[in-house]
């Protein structure tokens, strides 16, 4: 890899200048060439503005082409971006900007500008490969959120094995209809495009109340890959009935199911509506990202072949925790006072997830948390999940654990019933289906109804505060 950031991003817009690089609305397209030109006048606006090397800078911006211009600006200006959901509130804002000790914060696209100087500022040749790019704030699924701290070359080095993992080749169409704050939305839709020469389509942000324009997208821009979490596949085989969408272009597809896991129930539905398989994938953030792959043919709870470079061990005296040595990981967690809490890069990382290896393949059956020992009887809840999601009784379904004197741990089941549907009955028919299928033992202590699930800015669950749903 290149020792300087100007010849490492120069190497890879500018060889390949007259390729498209974003495809918009409207039909137009933006080049390699003119997407780098782009992003240097913007960074010499920043300059102007005051930016300098190693500053922190927080992104509070919805889905624009400019935002991934402003990503580019500042990794070649060797500052540190750090996005956060823009419908934050004000004093979210300044919780993110005081603990990443950010210099700056653009919250409004009014705030850039393109500089007509094209040349290239003093800072872009200050630093090096190593120096931070990038602070993802964990999604907080399970605990307080954590300010991860990545550097250029690990982040893009992570995304170059994994484009080849998957078989990106250069010219192929990638759709971008994640949130651009998201790591998979830099991670997967803009890194791993780039680093394989490939086009990215900007796309709609999915969103639920608007499936048509994601139907629309498909088929102006026809991808030759896609990224899905579960609940986005789900949601699309549930409602397909009401939109008249060709198939093809989904079908046509490499479609990849990342974010959480992809139940085996959603797998199958999705298959049978839609026609279209989901190849799992899985990543943890402070590893760099994606690091396995599937086929369609993988097993339930398989995400696939770890990466070549990537080593994996089970903890069996952690309940099978999962352990993980990766080249691409990230530097740590920021710290009081913005500094970083580096990672100890000679031991593996404890990923909190339970999973097992077998025939070359990666199974990750849930969180630890979301395992439970009940009266010394170890209970997977995502297997509880998808024996529920299987019935299609109900639009969402999450099972929480919880501490109790007598059996040590317990767990409630939280559903979310269909518009229309019948909460009681729904409940009944479960207080059935687990009476049928689970052992006393292993069943849930109590079955709820709610009207909606708490999530993070990403679209992911947070359970651990669904239960103050019912309480309320």
């Amino acid at each position: 890899m290149p020792s300087t950031r100007y010849e490492f991003f120069a190497n890879l817009f500018l060889h390949g200048e007259d390729s498209p690089f974003l495809l918009l609305d409207g039909d137009k397209t933006i080049h390699y060439s003119e997407f780098f030109e782009r992003a240097v006048r913007l960074l010499n606006h920043l300059v102007r503005q005051g930016a300098r090397h190693g500053d922190r800078v927080i992104i509070g911006l919805e889905n624009r082409p400019e935002y991934l211009e402003l990503i580019l600006a500042l990794a070649l200006g060797g500052m540190t971006a750090c996005p956060v959901d823009p419908a934050v509130s004000v004093v979210q804002l300044d919780k993110a900007k005081r603990v990443a000790n950010a210099t700056m914060a653009i919250t409004s696209y009014d705030q850039l500008a393109y500089a007509l100087d094209t040349s290239i500022p003093d800072c872009v040749h200050q630093g090096g490969m190593s120096d931070p790019f990038l602070v993802v704030f964990s999604s907080g699924t399970t605990g307080a959120p954590k300010g991860i701290v990545q550097s250029l070359e690990n982040f893009f080095a992570a995304a170059k094995a994994f484009a080849g993992a998957v078989g990106l080749q250069p010219g192929q169409v990638t759709l971008h209809n994640w949130p651009m704050f998201y790591n998979a939305g830099l991670f997967n839709l803009f890194a791993c495009p780039l680093l394989s020469g490939g086009v990215i389509a900007v796309g709609k942000r999915f969103a639920a109340k608007n499936l048509g324009d994601f139907w629309a997208d498909l088929a102006r821009f026809r991808p030759d890959s896609l990224y899905l979490s579960p609940t986005m596949a789900a949601t699309l085989a549930k409602t397909y009935r009401f939109f008249s969408a060709d198939l093809e272009p989904l079908q046509r597809a490499r479609i990849i199911s990342t974010s959480s896991i992809l139940y085996p129930a959603i797998k199958e539905e999705f298959l049978r509506v839609l026609g279209a398989p989901l190849l799992p994938c899985f990543g943890i953030t402070e590893l760099g990202g994606s690091f396995t792959i599937g086929d369609a043919d993988s097993g339930p709870f398989s995400v696939g072949k770890v990466m070549a470079d990537v080593g994996v061990q089970i903890d069996d005296q952690a309940d099978g925790e999962l352990l993980v040595q990766s080249p691409y990981m990230a530097l740590g967690y920021l710290a009081e006072g913005g500094g970083i809490d580096y990672f100890d890069r000679r031991q593996p990382f404890r990923t909190g997830d339970l999973g097992h290896v077998r025939d070359g393949e990666l199974y990750i059956s849930g969180r630890k948390k979301d395992s439970i020992k009940k009266g010394g009887e170890m209970i997977n809840l995502a297997e509880v999940e998808d024996m529920v999601h299987a019935t299609q009784l109900c639009e969402e379904c999450y099972a929480v654990g919880k501490p109790d004197l007598f059996w040590g741990e317990t767990y409630d089941v939280f559903f979310v019933p269909p518009a229309g549907g019948n909460a009681q009955a729904i409940k009944d028919e479960l207080s059935r289906l687990f009476n049928a299928s689970l052992p006393q033992s292993q069943r849930p202590d109590q079955i709820h109804a709610v009207s909606e699930v708490p999530r993070t800015s990403s679209g992911k669950p947070i359970k651990r505060l669904i239960s103050y749903e019912v309480a309320q």
